[in-house]
């Protein structure tokens, strides 16, 4: 029993030693224990050893922030560089900015070699900048970025300025763009003014600079810029307005094609010579205040003033210049070199044109309510001397002459009389002009009565509606569209009976070219501008010659339409266009509420076409074709045709054998229609003919 207790004693100590050192390895969370259990020997231990890993714990966090920021940053060098890399991969390639590139340079003359215009003046020939004299790069830095030689590619003073300029106008007044962001808008940008197309100016200005010298850029950028009036480069404003190359330009010269930079339009020197001289002064005291000229310099300059090249083509030359430009590319394909292109348009003729619509327009277009006009003029031949495609060519470059689809009215009809004519009709045979019925058509006459029985050529005269439809229903209305193609007509006519009253729409200038044959005796022409294209150094690259599309109406029956047009203008609807002692024919034409009104006539020299309408096809107030476009037709022709030797009509002078009936022979049965004869096949036929129709008409119409 000793024994027993004894090691009962021994084992006691060893066991409690067991619990403290798993205690104090292990020690139990806080609220494992009872406080009334709790042994205060081991209290404070376990508590103790808690809170310090508690603390070791917390501090580790605080440890590890600068790794995390490492880590992001890294992240975010990694992304920018990789969108960096990807942002500049997609700049444009600027390799070759400094190679010289084709020209598009059109040099544009009248038939008696003045100059028309200038188009497409690209940088093709370029210029070094070392190649010019110091004060004309200097011009530009002056007034543009004084501090060009210093800057990066960005000027923050320039900026800063700007910002505070702006500010205190309360808008934007300056922009702060340096010569390098200038010219990076210039090659790659829009002109819009965008945060994005500003971050994108800035970044390319950068991108230039790190690439180019100083020079280089100040090259491209004096052969990128824009002068106004279709001028690019410092060599083609240099030759536009001064007629020399830009080697040679003066002071004053090179200062105000400076100052012409911040508005082209408004300080061009050939339209606004005053304004453009004020702001060279201004560009010559900047000059002076950067110290690139001396007092005495800009003093002498100022007082010289330079001689601006005068374009002696007017405004609406524009409206032709535009027309050849667009078909070079049909004779000659892609321009690499300048090119002189002669024509067969006449300045002086144009200039006539131009005014005769803005005289009558000023007496007549109020009250009438008419808008626009355009007039073509051309020789028997196809050979264009004048076009008037608007009344403005600076507030409205459209061709009207060349583009306006409108319909003709009845100045369609010298189409249905000549198809009558082929099918056995003659001027003296007797229509009724009273009402009819084509399936439902009541065609009227403008006057709003009927005159009963009358000849050809008096229905012809005043243009009677119900004369024409009788006769178009008669032929055929595919017969008179075919008649009409074949005489020039190029748009699509539908073939209908209203056809005979103008109801397919054409263009000014395909109708005055139908008329063509009816002034030279019976041939078709093509209408033409461009005579000739060579390079400027002569070389003969195309030369104009064909001769039309050939016969297309017999000589008899161009006399007989050609002898009722100029009964038109004697006792019908076109009195107001005669010429005063010279042979003319035309016939006027008007729509249908007023829409549209129409002259077209000829003489042996000219062949003219009027037309007066608005560009929303609204109606006029009783616009017709023998008031507006009559008076512009007569005001021009007697102006144009002044001093020229007085001819006949071609048709009339081949054929004076062919008269024209203007009055009912009362031996003649009235007749709705006529049966159609057997054209002529022969010339003893057409002698046989002429000679049974030569009794000239006993009495004139009312």
């Amino acid at each position: 029993m000793a024994k027993k207790k004894k090691s009962k004693r021994k084992v006691e100590p060893r066991f409690e030693r067991r619990i403290k050192t798993i205690a104090e390895r292990d020690p139990p969370e806080a609220d494992y224990y009872d406080d009334d259990d709790e042994d205060e020997e081991y209290e404070p231990q376990p508590r103790a050893r808690r809170a310090a890993r508690d603390d070791a714990d917390s501090e580790k966090p605080r440890r590890s922030w600068p790794y995390v920021l490492a880590l992001l940053l890294a992240w975010g060098i990694i992304g920018g560089g990789v969108f960096l890399s990807h942002w500049i991969s997609e700049l444009p390639d600027t390799r070759g900015l400094l190679a010289q590139g084709p020209s598009h340079d059109i040099t544009i003359l009248d038939v008696h070699g003045r100059q028309i215009a200038r188009r497409g003046l690209t940088q093709g020939t370029m210029v070094d900048v070392s190649n010019l004299p110091s004060y004309v790069p200097n011009a530009f830095i002056a007034i543009e970025d004084r501090r060009f030689r210093d800057h990066f590619g960005l000027d923050p003073i320039g900026l800063a300025r700007a910002a505070f300029e702006n500010m205190i106008a309360g808008h934007v007044t300056q922009g702060g763009s340096t010569l390098t962001q200038q010219l990076a808008k210039n090659l790659f940008l829009d002109p819009h003014r965008t945060f994005e197309r500003k971050t994108q100016e800035a970044f390319l200005a950068l991108y230039l600079e790190s690439r180019y010298s100083k020079n280089q850029i100040l090259t491209l950028y004096l052969n990128r810029v824009y002068f106004g009036d279709g001028m690019t480069g410092i060599e083609a404003a240099a030759e536009g307005f001064f007629g020399k190359p830009a080697s040679q330009l003066t002071l004053p010269e090179a200062a105000m094609l400076a100052g012409s930079v911040k508005a082209p339009t408004r300080y061009n020197p050939v339209f606004h010579p005053d304004a453009s001289v004020a702001r060279g002064a201004v560009v010559l005291r900047a000059m002076e205040n950067a110290g690139f000229i001396t007092d005495g310099q800009r003093e002498a300059a100022q007082a010289t003033r330079a001689r601006v090249v005068r374009n002696t083509a007017t405004d609406g030359s524009g409206y032709f210049a535009d027309w050849v430009v667009d078909q070079i590319g049909n004779y000659v394909g892609g321009i690499t070199e300048p090119v002189v292109v002669q024509t067969t348009f006449d300045l002086s003729l144009q200039e006539k044109a131009e005014r005769a619509v803005a005289q009558n327009f000023a007496q007549y277009a109020a009250k009438l309510h008419a808008g626009q006009a355009a007039l073509v003029a051309m020789t028997p031949d196809g050979a264009i001397r004048a076009m008037v495609g608007g009344r403005a060519y600076g507030k409205s470059p459209y061709n009207r002459a060349v583009s306006a689809m409108r319909q003709p009215g009845s100045a369609f009809k010298p189409f249905l009389y000549l198809t009558a004519f082929e099918h056995g009709h003659k001027p003296s045979d007797i229509m009724k002009d009273g009402p009819v019925n084509i399936h439902g058509w009541k065609p009227s006459n403008y006057e709003g009565h009927f005159e009963g029985d009358m000849t050809l050529t008096h229905a012809f005269a005043k243009s009677s509606n119900v004369v024409a439809a009788q006769l178009i229903v008669e032929v055929g209305p595919k017969a008179v569209a075919r008649t009409a193609h074949r005489l020039g007509i190029n748009s699509s006519l539908l073939a209908v009976p209203s056809l005979a009253l103008g109801s397919s729409a054409v263009t000014p200038l395909e109708l005055t070219t139908a008329y063509a044959p009816f002034a030279n005796g019976g041939d078709a022409v093509i209408p033409y501008g461009i005579s000739a294209i060579a390079t400027k150094k002569g070389k003969l690259i195309w030369q104009r010659k064909g001769t039309g599309r050939g016969r297309v109406m017999s000589a008899e029956n161009a006399a007989e339409v050609v002898g009722m047009m100029t009964e038109v203008m004697t006792t019908g609807t076109g009195k107001a266009a005669r010429l005063d002692e010279r042979p003319s024919a035309g016939k006027t034409g008007t729509t249908q509420d007023f829409h549209d009104a129409w002259f077209v006539g000829f003489t042996a020299d000219l062949v003219t076409g009027v037309w007066v309408g608005n560009d929303d096809n609204s109606s006029m107030v009783h616009s017709t074709g023998g008031v507006l476009p009559a008076h512009v037709f007569h005001t021009f022709m007697e102006d144009a045709e002044k001093g020229l030797p007085v001819k006949p009509l071609s048709a009339l002078a081949a054929m004076p054998a062919v008269q024209v009936q203007t009055d009912p022979a009362p031996a003649v049965p009235v007749a709705a229609s006529v049966p159609a004869e057997k054209p002529p096949a022969t010339i003893e036929d057409i002698l046989n003919r002429l000679a049974g129709n030569a009794t000239p008409s006993s009495a004139t119409s009312p």
